[in-house]
């Protein structure tokens, strides 16, 4: 039972120390806006906890490929509280940007198929 207990709170301090530079760039990106609501501030912080959890994974990911070597941790770490910091920001911006693309995407694909002036 001791071990298991013991094994429950390591993955739970492993969750919480992946969590935690996306939490703490979210709240500085929150320090520099005024004027938030508690909505706002909540929803900035969740934004900013998930955007930087799964770029920061995907940037892991990929970093061997890149350079050759595995990520140290603490770059890692670095760029998940910079994502958390940006991420509020960008993301509405990116899902704008990414409508748009897939708004356009049956004319782009109709005017390579039958061609544009047919």
């Amino acid at each position: 039972m001791e071990n298991k207990l013991l094994a429950l709170v390591d993955a739970f301090l492993t969750l919480i120390s992946g969590l935690f530079p996306g939490a703490i760039g979210a709240a500085v990106g929150m320090a520099w806006r005024k004027g938030l609501t508690w909505r706002e501030r909540f929803v900035q912080l969740a934004v900013g906890i998930v955007v930087s959890w799964f770029v920061t994974r995907a940037i892991g990911a990929l970093w061997p490929l890149w350079f050759r070597h595995e990520p140290d941790p603490f770059v890692m770490q670095a760029i998940a509280f910079t994502i958390g910091m940006i991420a509020f920001e960008a993301t509405p911006r990116f899902i704008a940007g990414a409508s748009d693309v897939i708004g356009g995407l049956p004319a782009l694909i109709r005017d390579r198929l039958i061609g544009k002036g047919k």
